[in-house]
């Protein structure tokens, strides 16, 4: 729908007066996007006018009317642009286009703390598969004992299952302690992405603890059985920590390596790269939270390999795919 010529105000002001009667009537939901599209271009026209009757001051009756109109065409934009649907739109944008976009712009640090950490695991687990004596020396040796403990007092032909022995009816309680310790986390990693080489050493804890606890409980013949319940919350835990270290990364870079723009400005542009880098965090962390709570602990093997699948397709399709087409480039 093409704006009027603008030697024709009257229609404009018309159009502009009609459509806020629809919508102070009727609301926002009986207007097309044409209309929508329409509304702020003939409340800018309005602003012109009002502007121009101001300063030639010839008719103080119509400026009057022309201000009224424009106040209340004013408030309605106001309360659409602050509505459900906007907020939405808004919500829907940042998770589905801006924050795969800015994943995949920062690829290479993702990548990198992924390596790390999912490398150290790997090695971690063949040194200790091989030399279970290694596992006190790679990882926390209050934690290795613990475990010791638990598998030795695990029967013959019973699975294995660490720390996840609660029952249904205590899930509740347990899954807001978790969701609190996965958000403290989430916190901790970012800090440490602040300083570089407390990431990297906290990567390496990790990393060691991860294939350390798997390789001990395979000494058991435990290890695909506790691998089924701790993937199956930790593939959307452990990525969404990795993306929280990475957003303190980007920000350490703002302040590095600022290239042609002034530190402050280059902060201020990576600290939007980083908080599209945190958005997804805690809604994946909390997501990670609810099935460690109520599915890790109680689900069938199989049920818990699966939700661990469908969590890592989801993040591919997510955040490989996600804001795909016409993309304005980096903000």
């Amino acid at each position: 729908m093409s704006l009027p010529p603008r030697d024709a105000p009257g229609k404009d002001l018309a159009r502009l007066a009609a459509l806020v009667t629809r919508v102070r009537h009727g609301g926002w939901a009986g207007v097309s996007d044409e209309e929508l599209e329409l509304f702020p271009r003939l409340y800018r026209r309005l602003s012109t006018l009002v502007a121009e009757e101001e300063t030639a001051g010839q008719d103080a009756a119509e400026l009057q009317r022309r201000r009224a109109l424009l106040l209340e065409a004013h408030a309605l934009y106001r309360s659409r642009t602050r509505g459900a649907r906007a907020f939405l739109a808004m919500l829907w944008n940042l998770y589905l286009v801006e924050v795969p976009r800015a994943v995949r712009r920062e690829w290479k640090l993702v990548a990198c703390a992924f390596a790390l950490l999912y490398g150290l695991a790997f090695v971690s687990g063949v040194l200790v598969r091989n030399d279970l004596e290694l596992a006190f020396s790679l990882s926390s040796p209050q934690m290795i004992g613990t475990e010791i403990a638990q598998l030795q007092k695990t029967a013959e032909g019973e699975p294995f299952r660490g720390n996840f022995n609660f029952g249904m009816g205590e899930s509740p309680s347990a899954a807001g302690l978790i969701m609190a310790h996965n958000m403290a986390v989430g916190v901790l990693f970012f800090a440490t992405g602040l300083v570089p080489p407390l990431f990297v050493l906290l990567l390496a804890i990790n990393g060691m603890m991860v294939g350390s606890y798997t390789a001990v409980a395979m000494h058991w013949g435990q290890g695909w059985s506790i691998s089924s319940i701790l993937w199956c919350h930790g593939m959307l835990e452990i990525q969404a920590l990795l993306l929280a270290g990475a957003g303190g990364l980007v920000l350490v870079r703002g302040w590095i390596a600022p290239g042609s723009w002034s530190r402050r400005h280059a902060l201020t542009l990576e600290s939007a790269r980083a908080m599209r880098l945190l958005a997804p965090v805690f809604p994946m962390l909390f997501c990670a939270g609810t099935i460690e709570a109520f599915v890790s602990p109680h689900a069938p093997q199989g049920v818990r390999v699966a939700v661990s699948l469908a969590s890592l397709v989801l993040m591919i399709v997510w955040f490989g795919f996600g804001g795909r087409g016409e993309d304005p480039g980096p903000t």
